[in-house]
């Protein structure tokens, strides 16, 4: 995975005060890790929001403090937003250790078609991710499920299925259902039964008046 890089400074402004410093477009972070002391720093908005786009929680970032003098590897933790604006009012970075394996939660990608919808069936995603555990240098993005090998209904794919290589370990239970296709809905299979029923009955209801007129 591309590491991303972002800009950060230390911050003094705590408390009530960093309104302030919102309102100059500029957002409070912290930095807390293992045996890392936690730190308060600020960060440009706009960079903040286009790195939250890019990074996801799962994404390995640079964080370069004061121009680069000191720059760490971290990983997003959470953030908060204004509920009636939308806008950044805080971000919590995580340190991680280059050497030292994280635990951490990836999302699953669906990619293909399966040939079981073709015969009436209806695929369900039942799980949106998983989690894991890898070195730092090891993250991915996501994880791609080929939904191409459901071929008949009632197919699924689990987590034992996925093929991750060995430099990540998968700690979700491997009989956790990722995507099934499912039967169709009792409502359709009616549906479609009454309307194949239905020429026959329409035909069937003709005959005698046909004959009818013929004989008239």
């Amino acid at each position: 995975m591309d590491r991303i890089t972002l800009d950060a400074n230390p911050r003094s402004v705590t408390g009530k005060k960093v309104r302030f410093l919102r309102r100059q477009g500029i957002v409070p972070v912290n930095v807390f890790g293992h045996n890392v002391a936690s730190m308060a720093l600020q960060v440009e908005e706009n960079a903040l929001e286009r790195t939250l786009a890019r990074a996801g929680t799962n994404a390995l970032i640079n964080l370069n403090i004061a121009g680069g003098a000191d720059s760490r590897p971290v990983l997003i933790r959470g953030y908060q937003r204004k509920p009636t604006t939308g806008k950044l009012l805080h971000v919590d970075f995580y340190q991680v250790s280059m050497t030292e394996k994280i635990r951490t939660e990836v999302p699953l990608v669906l990619v293909g078609s399966a040939p079981g919808v073709a015969k009436g069936g209806v695929l369900l995603k039942n799980l949106d991710t998983i989690e894991i555990e890898c070195l730092p240098s090891d993250l991915v993005s996501a994880i791609e499920v080929d939904v191409s090998s459901l071929a008949d209904i009632d197919q699924a794919i689990e987590v034992r299925d996925l093929k991750v290589g060995g430099a990540i370990t998968i700690l979700t239970a491997p009989e956790t259902v990722i995507v099934k296709v499912m039967p169709p809905e009792k409502e359709e299979v009616e549906e479609a039964a009454a309307e194949a029923a239905a020429p026959a009955g329409a035909a069937a209801a003709e005959g005698p008046a046909a004959e009818s007129e013929k004989a008239s």
